[in-house]
């Protein structure tokens, strides 16, 4: 079975604690791997969130994307690659 990358886009409307309750409440990350991952979506404008099947990748994309809105009203960016 091919897995697939979930993908975290950064921006700058979003807080750390959005970035990191959605990855803690939709992926089931810990608070800790949460904060790294935030951190990493900041310095490098992306990052991984999870690798999985291609149901459960598009599963989380769209609901970090549905269910992580900003202050001002904006969805977190998100997309799903291959993992190769």
């Amino acid at each position: 079975m091919p897995l697939y990358h979930t993908i975290v886009h950064n921006c700058s409307c979003h807080t750390f604690d959005d970035v990191i309750f959605g990855l803690m409440r939709i992926v089931g990350t810990g608070m800790r791997d949460a904060e790294l991952k935030a951190k990493e979506v900041d310095f490098f404008g992306s990052g991984i969130v999870a690798t999985t099947n291609l149901e459960r990748a598009e599963m989380y994309a769209a609901r970090l994307s549905t269910e992580v809105i900003s202050a001002s009203g904006t969805s977190l960016r998100t997309s799903i690659r291959p993992a190769v």
